[in-house]
């Protein structure tokens, strides 16, 4: 009796146990069991994965984006949470009307009417970042004379520029370089009234200057290394000489990525990052290479990278911050020429800086000194 009580027992135990024990065949998961709740040493619930910030970034691919390309292929938007696209776009134009209807959430914005004009109908847009500032021995947009006029008639200044034929990219004086070239003349005693301004592309502008259509030409990268390369032209002012420190375009938030601080704090960081890599690797330290800037510019380019090289150095502020005054300046200037119908209010343009995510971001990972 004794024996079988024993037996009946072993029998008993060996059905609960195999009643508690998890199921799994061979090459499939086993079946997930719920956590014992029995005090501190109980295991947690399992995490949910952490869904990073989709941004969308719209670019033209050109090198004004350096910054964030070489975030990008770092690691570094990844490395704050952000999961960065980039998103095509032909031309500047376009951007806006998809950074304020939310089909982007990050992008550039030049100095322009567009873009005044947005912030004047309250389009919520946040300028961020700088995008191109022209710092001595950096730019990569000049006035490029034509060798044959430059030749007969060397420019040293924009004083030397009266009564010649200057081209600058559609609509001309309605563009940064409009803006600035009106400054620099400004500064020479002169007008935009005393130069022959016309409005060209920058492809055709090389097809100008070789057959002696115009004088000269507001030329960027690559097209400016392309003309100089060729012997057509003649690199003659640049635009740190028309306006010092002179901010080009920004890195414009819309409003979705502006309030998820958290993500918009993280795209500043790992792009201010991207441009002290840059700005290093230029100088000839950090921890990356020319010769891996120049890849990088490449890869998201589509331009050689021998090509790369030839080409003048974009300019930016080591702590990301755009000259507000610079951009201002066009502002009043577009305003003045009747390109801005209605005014930006003082409130509308008070609101329209998110540089206050770069003085957070600032303030944690520190300021370097700007030249």
């Amino acid at each position: 009796m004794g024996a079988r009580r024993a037996g009946l027992l072993l029998l008993i135990a060996t059905a609960v146990l195999s009643g508690c024990a998890p199921s799994a065949s061979p090459g499939s998961p086993a079946a997930p069991t719920a956590p014992t709740v029995s005090g501190p040493a109980s295991a947690a619930p399992a995490q949910a994965p952490v869904q990073r910030p989709h941004v969308r970034y719209a670019s033209q691919f050109s090198s004004g984006d350096t910054p964030a390309f070489i975030a990008a292929e770092r690691g570094y938007f990844q490395q704050e949470g952000v999961d960065l696209e980039f998103v095509r776009f032909s031309n500047a134009s376009e951007m806006i009307p998809a950074l304020a209807t939310g089909q982007v959430e990050a992008g550039s914005a030049g100095s322009n009417p567009a873009t005044w004009n947005s912030v004047a109908r309250g389009i919520p847009l946040k300028l961020v970042l700088d995008r191109g500032t022209f710092r001595p021995g950096w730019g990569d947009q000049a006035l490029a004379i034509r060798k044959a006029v430059y030749d007969a008639r060397p420019v040293q200044s924009l004083a030397d520029v009266r009564g010649m034929t200057i081209a600058a990219t559609p609509p001309g004086k309605g563009t940064a370089s409009g803006c600035v070239l009106a400054s620099g003349l400004q500064r020479a005693g002169l007008t935009l009234d005393d130069i022959n301004l016309q409005a060209i592309n920058f492809p055709d502008m090389l097809a100008a200057l070789a057959n002696g259509a115009i004088d000269g030409a507001m030329l960027n990268e690559p097209f400016l290394a392309r003309a100089l390369g060729q012997g057509t032209a003649v690199r003659a002012v640049d635009i740190d000489q028309m306006y010092p420190n002179f901010t080009i375009s920004a890195v414009v938030f819309g409003p979705q990525l502006y309030e998820q601080r958290a993500a918009a704090k993280g795209f500043v960081r790992a792009y201010i990052r991207g441009i002290r890599d840059f700005l290093a690797a230029r100088a000839g330290s950090g921890s990356l290479s020319n010769d891996e800037v120049d890849a990088i510019i490449a890869k998201y380019t589509g331009i050689e990278p021998a090509f790369v090289r030839e080409m003048s150095p974009p300019g930016f502020n080591p702590n990301g911050l755009p000259n507000r005054d610079a951009l201002l300046y066009c502002y009043h200037f577009f305003r003045n020429e009747g390109m801005i119908p209605e005014p930006a209010s003082e409130q509308a343009l008070a609101a329209v800086w998110g540089t206050d995510l770069v003085e957070e971001v600032l303030a944690e990972i520190g300021r370097l000194p700007e030249p």
